[in-house]
């Protein structure tokens, strides 16, 4: 699991899933530091093509779906066979006795059972729990570190269009304070920084970044580019990048029930609180980032 809870709704009846609220459900993910993909499928066809299924995080399944001779527990006995064993809600618009008749004579394990009525209460419980088995302190440390590296490539997709539409002054002047800042920083990487300074194009300076060169490109980017300019986000160093090298690179200690990170004379404390707060924060970045690049996008097309 990433930031994003991805669940697969399998129902013949589309319209069943439409007249379902679920905006409140995806508020109360956001509210816990996720978001969700919800990703509704109506046949078998469309339902086979997902498999081995182990894409996604909780699978929602209806046992009445619109034949005899077929029903939901034998879709979950295919993603049980595939040695998936995402959580799944098995759910009825009839008595919840069939589905555990279903469930025992199928041999099923990890299926919860709901009524429709009762569908999204349900959802949001199974999701609540699905997501804490991730939260340990090795699990977050991995989820954020995969959201900064997706969150590097977004920054470098805006650096490519933004700096290309630049006119050749100012791509000059870009390139120069790329270079300077870089030099400043040390000697690794000294012969390629030496090449890129002789003939400096995207492909070299973009090779040369690590997340924080790229939030400094991006920077740089927004007092040249009016789209760019538009940004609304705060100091990403401090609000993402700091926590994530403590998370990284920090030695660790538990200091008063909290863990606590030690990074280049900084102390940076980890509890449960601080990784919801990180994670929101990590989601309203990306969002930022992306609302960004796609108005650089529509303006190409």
């Amino acid at each position: 699991m990433n930031l994003f809870l991805n669940i697969l709704w399998f129902d013949d009846a589309p319209g069943f899933f439409d007249s379902l609220d679920v905006e409140p459900f995806k508020r109360e993910v956001v509210s816990w530091g996720f978001d969700t993909n919800i990703e509704l499928v109506t046949t078998a066809d469309e339902f086979m093509k997902r498999k081995p299924w182990a894409q996604y995080d909780l699978i929602v399944v209806d046992y009445n779906l619109g034949r005899d001779d077929i029903h939901g527990e034998d879709f979950i006995r295919r993603i049980r066979e595939q040695q998936v064993f995402t959580e799944i809600i098995f759910y009825t618009a009839t008595a919840s006795s069939a589905l555990w008749d279903a469930i025992q004579k199928r041999q099923l394990e990890g299926v919860f059972v709901s009524d429709k009525q009762g569908i999204l209460q349900k959802l949001e419980r199974v999701a609540r729990q699905s997501i804490h088995k991730v939260l340990d302190l090795n699990n977050m440390r991995g989820i954020v570190m995969a959201e900064v590296g997706d969150i590097d490539q977004i920054i470098d997709s805006i650096v490519r269009i933004g700096v290309a539409e630049l006119k050749p002054d100012k791509q000059a002047k870009f390139f120069d304070r790329f270079h300077g800042h870089a030099e400043e920083q040390g000697q690794d990487g000294l012969k390629r920084l030496k090449e890129f300074k002789g003939d400096p194009t995207l492909d070299t300076m973009l090779s040369l970044c690590d997340s924080y060169k790229r939030w400094m490109n991006f920077k740089r980017l927004v007092k040249q580019h009016a789209r760019v300019k538009e940004f609304e986000g705060g100091d990403y160093n401090q609000d993402v990048l700091r926590p994530r090298n403590h998370l990284a690179h920090g030695t660790v200690q538990i200091v008063g029930g909290a863990t606590v990170f030690t990074y280049q004379g900084s102390e940076y404390r980890f509890d449960e609180q601080e990784s919801q707060s990180l994670r929101k924060k990590i989601l309203d970045y990306r969002r930022k980032f992306v609302a960004i690049r796609e108005k650089l996008v529509a303006r190409r097309t």
